[in-house]
């Protein structure tokens, strides 16, 4: 498809209703969507396009599983992961967002486009449903304008993802992994606390493999 022609089918897509809340971090996301269209030469004819668009939970990129996906060529690509390692560090910073289109269907109503996006939105509206989107755009375009607002929607919630991961330390490995342990260990503790003492020989070998026994050697041994 021409480039121009794609970006006149863009240019006249509109959101007329899009999800009240933005992609979540650390789950999936299900969006009921309503794409309306116009049918060429049909007066008063709208082609009504639902489904649901599945928002995986996004994954980090970080330089090492960029190198990773340079495979078969030669020791280059492992030095190639030293460059991004050592030039970007922790300045390099991606997710990766995967979407699914499922339950599709297609019917053509006897209304105009506006009527049936205007009944549709205050169905919306009144029943106070969260996450669905209304969209208007050209018949021959539908494709387009859902991977359109897939990515739309990719966009808007990036800066939250981004913040909300970062506040778990899952930019840093060895953080993420130390916070893990220490949850870990927080609640094998409150088993203890709750009176399984058989949990505390496992406690004790999670604190030494962890290397955490010093810092919570009185605090483990006061069970005993």
């Amino acid at each position: 498809m021409d480039q121009s022609l794609i970006f006149n089918y863009l240019k006249r897509t509109r959101i007329i209703e899009a999800p009240r809340s933005t992609l979540a971090t650390f789950g999936a996301t299900h969006i009921e969507y309503h794409l309306i269209s116009p049918i060429d030469n049909l007066k008063d004819k709208t082609r009504l396009r639902q489904g649901e668009v599945i928002s995986h939970k996004p994954q980090i990129i970080t330089p090492q599983t960029l190198s990773e996906r340079f495979e078969g060529f030669g020791p280059e690509a492992d030095e190639f992961a030293n460059w991004l390692k050592s030039s970007y560090g922790e300045f390099l910073r991606a997710l990766e967002y995967q979407f699914q289109n499922k339950g599709f269907s297609a019917q053509v109503i006897s209304e105009s486009p506006k009527e049936v996006a205007t009944r549709i939105q205050l169905d919306i509206q009144s029943r106070k449903l969260p996450n669905q989107a209304v969209i208007s755009c050209p018949d021959a375009a539908w494709s387009l304008a859902l991977m359109k607002f897939t990515l739309d929607e990719s966009a808007r919630s990036f800066p939250i993802h981004l913040r909300d991961m970062e506040r778990r330390g899952m930019f840093n490995p060895e953080k993420f992994q130390e916070d893990r342990n220490r949850r870990e260990i927080e609640s094998l503790f409150e088993k203890a606390a709750s009176g399984d003492k058989d949990i505390l020989p496992v406690l004790g070998r999670k604190l030494k493999d962890y290397g955490l026994f010093p810092e919570y050697e009185d605090r483990y041994l006061s069970f005993f």
